[in-house]
């Protein structure tokens, strides 16, 4: 208790020691917002009045094609629990307003001794155009293409079955029949 009264008796510790207790606080404040942990909180996703779980990680297009994928196609009769996954040949493309200036200019020149020539000048400038928040307009949106699916089913192993998750795949995300596959689950 002695050495606690003579650390604080003296201004300058005690300010210190107030400066240090400050920035401590600060820290922890600071590494709760920067370094917070990955929390899994679940989300849902209304489709066309179906209602799908997503946990935050999962919010990418893939993520919800496979979820919307597992809910329906689990509900078929004889197919029992779904895992899907989807595999993706890139990444979504956003197609912004673009404002495009064009400059033409040509110059015929003469010297004294009777040359001629002429000078072409074209120059093209291309400006995203953006809203009041600095964000650029997007005027469409564009899917990436899904490469191939792949379906883990516990009715996988019956035939029946096999054709009729890959014939629903097929019809509900356009993928080619060869680029899907059913196996049994374990």
């Amino acid at each position: 208790m002695n050495v606690f009264r003579k650390i604080f008796q003296d201004k300058k510790n005690y300010y210190n020691i107030l400066v240090a207790i400050f920035f401590g606080i600060l820290l922890l404040f600071l590494s709760n917002n920067f370094f917070k942990s990955n929390n899994n909180k679940n989300n849902s996703i209304d489709y066309k009045g179906q209602s799908v779980e997503v946990s935050e990680g999962d919010n990418t297009y893939e993520a919800q094609l496979e979820k919307r994928l597992e809910t329906i196609l689990s509900k078929v009769a004889g197919v029992g629990n779904v895992d899907v996954m989807i595999t993706l040949e890139n990444g979504r493309e956003l197609v912004t307003k673009d404002d495009i200036v064009r400059e033409n200019s040509t110059t015929n020149e003469e010297t004294i001794n009777g040359d001629k020539r002429q000078i072409v000048s074209d120059k093209t400038q291309s400006n995203t155009v953006k809203t009041s928040g600095d964000e650029p307009v997007i005027l469409k949106e564009i899917s990436p293409k899904i490469s191939g699916v792949l379906i883990v089913s516990q009715g996988g192993g019956n035939v029946e079955i096999k054709n009729t998750l890959i014939n629903a795949t097929n019809a509900l995300l356009g993928v080619e029949i060869h680029k899907i596959e059913v196996l049994e689950m374990k």
